[in-house]
């Protein structure tokens, strides 16, 4: 069945269609801009969509698609991320902590050469057990 074209009336502006959404038209030409809306037609210059699309983008929004979520297509690094510097060397500040040991922030300055206010977060990191 071919797809018929639509009626000038059951077009609408960038305006119509944004506040059909509740939002600004400069939001919606965005999403448009940004292939997150349907592309519609160009009309005297001027972009349209029908109803039907507005409320489908409306229904369907792009961010509902669990296809798009996660990682993006082609990505190869699968493995779990290992825990940040900061928190690897929390753990170590701890781990020292937990044999009685007792750090001065002069001491983990110098063991990883970080300023003080770093070394002061590293041992309240630590206490913590974060």
């Amino acid at each position: 069945m071919a797809q018929s074209t639509p009626r000038p009336d059951e077009l609408l502006t960038a305006e119509q269609a944004a506040a059909t959404l509740g939002i600004q038209p400069g939001t919606w030409r965005s999403y448009a801009a940004r292939g997150q809306a349907p592309p519609g037609r160009k009309i005297g210059g001027k972009r349209r969509w029908t109803r039907a699309e507005i409320e489908h983008h409306r229904d369907h929004p792009p961010s509902a698609n669990p296809a798009r979520l996660g990682r993006p297509p082609g990505a190869t690094d699968t493995q779990p991320r290992r825990p940040s510097l900061a928190a690897r060397r929390a753990e170590e500040v701890a781990a020292r902590l937990a044999t009685g040991e007792t750090l001065t922030t002069e001491q983990v300055m110098t063991t990883y050469g970080v300023t003080e206010r770093t070394a002061q977060r590293l041992l309240q990191r630590a206490r913590m057990g974060s």
